[in-house]
């Protein structure tokens, strides 16, 4: 019988396997680092706060929460500086920018199936698995 920790372990070795994983692949596709990392670490947040989930969900997650925090995060960080409404942003941007990563890693569980059911309305999408007519 392995001992309790065995498993703790091998979670946090696949854990920081992932975290390099993500880092590596992000600077391929241009991203920045740390826009990756706060995406994680919004990701890891709202992971934390779900039912249980399966070890290939929660990895799944935590890529989804990466990327789209390196990908929409400078968008919404560009926005906030030159807003009206968040002027003060600019006087913390770095603040401001890890910020809106970690936001977007936060809530993408969220946003992407919402956007997915908003697209699927709005160009008339159905069933996926459905055959198309002949």
């Amino acid at each position: 019988m392995p001992e309790p920790t065995t498993g703790a372990v091998i979670g946090a070795g696949s854990g920081a396997f992932a975290v390099g994983t993500i880092t590596i692949t992000g600077s391929f596709l241009g991203l920045q680092y740390e826009m990756l990392l706060a995406g994680l670490a919004g990701g890891l947040a709202m992971l934390s706060s779900m039912p249980p989930v399966s070890r290939p969900r929660a990895v799944m997650i935590l890529i989804a929460s990466a990327l789209m925090g390196g990908y929409v995060g400078p968008m919404l960080h560009a926005w906030a500086i030159q807003s009206d409404a968040f002027a003060w942003s600019g006087k913390y941007s770095e603040a401001t920018r890890l910020c809106s990563g970690f936001l977007i890693g936060a809530s993408s569980q969220t946003v992407i199936p919402l956007a997915l059911g908003w697209m699927r309305t709005k160009f008339g999408g159905g069933n996926i698995n459905q055959e198309p007519s002949k």
